[in-house]
This record gives structure tokens, C-alpha cells and sequence, in this order.
């Protein structure tokens, strides 16, 4: 017989979850910055997200948040696909999650409860890295938001 999971890797599994839909996200918000051959400065560029920004640009895209006026047609075009709106969801819910699995001592966490999360970041991830994401006018207004949040930011080795 299996010992029971401790709550201990029901956290890092909530962490791990929201941290694959992150990476999945910028990776692809990166791809409008830097060319498709510098691999390596994507994965650079990567770490200077925010996830303030991300949950800004969920926000949006989710309509639970209001843009700032050069953002407000891509939120518009954004939140018109059901796609975009559910990562957008899961980013959000995700974000709040991870920060209860590795902040709050208190907060307690099952394995359905953990599966489920998983399975949303799973869901998400497989929407956002589908070609057809950035096909469309909402994905591309979604990851253009997201990439408007490193173009002000100076590159973290600069």
C-alpha cells in the first residue's frame, strides 16, 4: 500500500501547476519580442515578467479588471473568445491559489481539490501553446498585452 500524500506536495503540485501555466504564457507573449532563433533570449526574457502583470492582463481579458486606454481594444478582442477568457480564468485562479499553497501556513489543501487545479492548468496550458491561440484575433490581443508588459521594462541584464 502507498503512503498518503502530505499536504506539503498537494502545495508544491498547486505551485508547480500555476508555474507551467506561467512559463506557457510568457513563453508565448515572448515570441512577439524576441526572434524565433534566439531560444535562449526568450528564456531570459521569460524572467522578467511580473505576475502582478500577468494578473493585470487576466484581469482584462476576463473582464473582472479595466484596462488602461491603450489596452482597451485589445482586452475587447480578448475577452470575445471563450479560449482566451478560460486562460485567462485559470491564471487568475491559479495565481490565488499558489499564493495560498506557498504563503498562507493555514490554508489547507486535498488531493481532489489539487487534481482539479491541476487539471485547469493543464487545460489552459494546452489552449495557450495550441497554434491556434496565437491565430486568433483574441489570443494575439491577449499575448500583445501580455508583451506590452516587458516593452517598458528594461531586460534584467541590462
Amino acid at each position: 500500500m502507498l503512503p498518503e500524500p502530505e499536504e506539503t506536495e498537494y502545495r508544491r503540485a498547486v505551485s508547480a501547476a500555476y508555474f507551467a501555466l506561467f512559463h506557457a504564457v510568457t513563453l508565448r507573449a515572448v515570441e512577439l519580442l524576441v526572434p524565433g532563433d534566439a531560444i535562449r533570449q526568450r528564456y531570459e526574457r521569460v524572467r522578467d515578467f511580473e505576475h502582478s502583470a500577468l494578473r493585470s492582463v487576466a484581469q482584462w481579458a476576463s473582464d473582472t479588471g479595466t484596462p488602461s486606454r491603450s489596452m482597451s481594444s485589445d482586452a475587447a478582442l480578448a475577452r470575445r473568445e471563450a479560449r482566451v477568457r478560460m486562460v485567462a480564468r485559470a491564471l487568475l485562479q491559479l495565481n490565488a491559489e499558489r499564493q495560498r499553497a506557498d504563503y498562507d501556513h493555514f490554508a489547507h489543501f486535498t488531493e481532489p481539490h489539487t487534481t482539479a487545479l491541476v487539471g485547469i492548468a493543464e487545460e489552459a496550458v494546452a489552449a495557450v501553446t495550441a497554434p491556434a491561440f496565437g491565430a486568433s484575433d483574441g489570443g494575439r490581443a491577449f499575448l500583445r498585452m501580455l508583451a506590452a508588459q516587458l516593452e517598458a521594462r528594461p531586460p534584467s541584464d541590462a
